[in-house]
């Protein structure tokens, strides 16, 4: 008998144990958010640079794809969050009593706004918590700072604050103390993406369709914004003694997106990454900065150096913009030559080939240099020069060491155009190394 039980819990757990094993993992879906207008209550903030930054921060929620938005006019200042959180609270109560219209500081709801309001599951309230702006003497321009506040509110749980995001912005003119005031305002959408994707309630859990051959297919795609250069990492959960364990042991990077799935690339996985393998969405800015130091056998011999190139929208091709700085460069007029600093900037392409870790990439830039000021050379009273124009064209080969980083080395040759009398053209082949971050 107790052998018949013994065999009988046995097969129980087994079971128990296949049942947990095939069950798939949490796949995100759409959550309905109401957006209000951006609070500014205690600051005096000109109507002019406000512009059209309500419809735009709503934008910004609306391409992230994962939300369904409900557009609220009214603004909070800060203190008056705290109050509509508690009336959120006391209306999950039984015994509230609905009055016939909520105010909160200058923001007025009648009962059927604010009923609206408790049928949503989150609540984004953005509120400007900081306002500066005003003349620097030093720089000779007007120059404007503001922090605001994104709060999201749980109103489907009673009114639990699931989190804050905070966004520090800037902007500045030379003449206009109101153009400074609208290009920190415009500033805001920009960094509010990535603080949206950055908090764990909002970001995107899904599960793999199928693997084969370094290339999984998984679940969602444009239906909840996936973008190509998406990176997902691979989940592994487990329980020990009760408590829930994370770790990451993957990654991923979207190449294809369709409608309701995906394609992605493997670029490493410590696990077998098969299906329903758990990916939880990388937040990221979008871009992998380049810093690089360059040996060029042609005149110039250092370069130092720093590209940007997008990633977040791009797979194969991606573009880039790079600044570097030759050293030993040298202006020389009537007798006298002196050692110059000009900055080149470059624009251009590159075209990516993922193999796992290892990609490979061959690109290609044109570029003009920028220098200000060459005392006592010329005559001339201006100090802007454009000294050079360039091309570049190399070829990279870089290893992902982590999922945030890579190293890398490129050979290939680049050469620079005099446009002046004062300069003279380099170029030839050159090397170089450095570290790439992924921001």
């Amino acid at each position: 008998m107790k052998r018949r039980a013994c065999i009988a819990t046995i097969l129980v757990l087994a079971l128990a144990g296949a049942l947990t094993a095939q069950t798939p993992p949490e796949v995100s879906v759409k959550q309905d958010l109401a957006v209000f207008s951006l609070g500014y209550s205690g600051w005096i903030i000109p109507l002019e640079a406000l512009g059209s930054i309500d419809s735009e921060i709503r934008g910004v929620f609306s391409d992230l794809g994962r939300f369904t938005i409900i557009g609220v006019s009214q603004r909070f200042a800060a203190a008056d969050l705290t109050q509509f959180i508690d009336t959120i609270k006391k209306a999950k109560a039984d015994n509230f009593v609905m009055p016939e219209k909520y105010q909160f500081g200058e923001a007025v709801f009648t009962e059927a706004e604010f009923n609206r309001l408790l049928g949503t599951f989150i609540v984004a309230a953005p509120v400007i918590s900081s306002f500066w702006s005003g003349w620097n003497a030093s720089a000779q321009r007007w120059e404007t700072s503001i922090s605001t506040d994104v709060s999201f509110i749980d109103v489907s749980a009673g009114g639990s604050l699931i989190s804050t995001a905070r966004i520090k912005t800037s902007g500045s003119d030379k003449t206009d103390q109101l153009a400074s005031v609208r290009s920190a305002i415009e500033a805001i959408p920009g960094q509010l993406q990535f603080e949206i994707r950055s908090i764990p309630a909002f970001q995107i859990n899904t599960r793999v369709l199928s693997s084969k051959r370094g290339e999984i297919k998984l679940q969602l795609g444009a239906n909840m914004g996936i973008k190509k250069g998406d990176e997902y990492s691979v989940v592994v959960t487990s329980s020990l003694e009760g408590l829930k364990d994370e770790r990451e042991v993957g990654l991923v990077l979207i190449k294809e997106v369709g409608p309701e799935i995906s394609t992605a690339s493997v670029l490493y996985g410590s696990a077998t990454i098969g299906k329903d393998s758990k990916l939880r969405e990388v937040p990221r800015f979008g871009a992998d900065i380049e810093p690089y130091f360059r040996y060029l056998n042609g005149g110039i011999n250092a370069i130092l150096g720093l590209r940007a190139v997008p990633s977040r929208g791009f797979y194969g091709f991606r573009p880039f913009v790079a600044a570097e700085i030759p050293l030993g460069v040298k202006a020389s007029a009537l007798g006298v030559s002196v050692d110059v600093l000009p900055v080149n900037v470059s624009l251009g392409g590159q075209y990516d080939l993922h193999l796992g870790r290892l990609t490979l990439s061959p690109w290609a830039g044109l570029g003009l240099s920028y220098l200000y000021s060459i005392e006592g050379l010329t005559v001339d009273t201006s100090k802007n020069y454009f000294p050079f124009l360039g091309g570049q064209a190399f070829f990279q080969a870089s290893l992902l060491v982590s999922r945030d980083m890579r190293v890398y080395l490129e050979a290939g040759g680049e050469y620079w155009l005099a446009l002046s009398d004062l300069f003279t053209s380099y170029g030839g082949l050159g090397a170089s190394a450095g570290v790439a971050f992924k921001l």
